[in-house]
């Protein structure tokens, strides 16, 4: 399989990216999620999870707007994981289109447990060509 990238979005999207656009996403934590590393501690969210469901949402937007042949990779995330999440508790991720700067279209990104911040930050995806 070759892949590579072109600066062309025309030929990678069937419709145009708004920036703006967003997408949100309600994910259950689940046992999978946790991290438990803190000594006499609850297992929490870890942060590898809490990126996989960010860069999750992020792809998920534009998807359904990929061309045959294209496909989305992650190449740049800056998140911070701000607070805990705990087993069962449902998260919801948000992505919102920040801009889009030739073939990278980069996201802001927060992950909410209610009211309450547990990360936010940037997520970077590249469109490519698959063949």
């Amino acid at each position: 399989m070759a892949i590579w990238r072109t600066r062309d979005l025309t030929e990678l999207l069937t419709t145009p990216p708004h920036i703006g656009q967003t997408k949100e996403t309600s994910f259950e934590i689940s046992d999978d999620m946790l991290t438990r590393h803190i000594t006499n501690g609850p297992a929490v969210l870890s942060t590898p999870a809490m990126i996989g469901l960010m860069e999750s949402v992020a792809s998920a937007m534009l998807r359904p707007q990929l061309a045959p042949g294209a496909a989305l990779v992650g190449t740049w995330i800056g998140v911070r994981h701000r607070a805990p999440a705990l087993l069962g508790e449902r998260i919801d991720v948000q992505a919102r289109l920040a801009r889009i700067t030739g073939a990278h279209v980069t996201f802001d990104m927060v992950a909410r447990v209610g009211e309450r911040t547990i990360g936010d930050g940037e997520v970077t995806q590249t469109l490519v060509r698959v063949s």
